[in-house]
């Protein structure tokens, strides 16, 4: 519902059950930068359940924020978590390829984390 609250006001008057949606919440998110000599790699994927179909993205950034790189790729995989997974692949191929060796991977989900650090927990 997206009425001014005069309109709930008139609404409510007549009878109408009005049901006002509630404000997003806010979290405050700061980037840390890497240290001098590194590179920072945010990584996400994100999939819609109506369309079957996910998505993910990368950016790798020096110690003053400077892009150095990024990329996006859309998918056909079952999950978000596959895509926040396939993202990190793709980055650490790309980071491979590049030869950056000092790289700090930044994550979103615990349970990708988990991935990484036991591989045997991958399907």
């Amino acid at each position: 519902m997206f009425n001014s609250s005069e309109d709930l006001v008139v609404l409510k008057k007549i009878g109408v059950q009005c049901r006002p949606q509630r404000s997003p919440r806010v979290i405050e998110v700061n980037w840390h930068p890497p240290l001098y000599g590194c590179i920072k790699l945010n990584t996400d994927g994100a999939w819609k359940s109506s369309s079957n179909k996910a998505g993910y993205d990368g950016v790798f950034r020096d110690y003053s924020g400077k892009v150095m790189s990024a990329f996006c790729s859309n998918l056909d995989i079952p999950s978000s978590v596959a895509g926040k997974v396939m993202a990190i692949i793709k980055a650490i191929e790309l980071a491979w390829v590049r030869e950056w060796k000092h790289i700090w991977l930044e994550v979103d989900l615990e349970l990708v984390l988990s991935f990484l650090r036991s591989p045997i927990l991958v399907p």
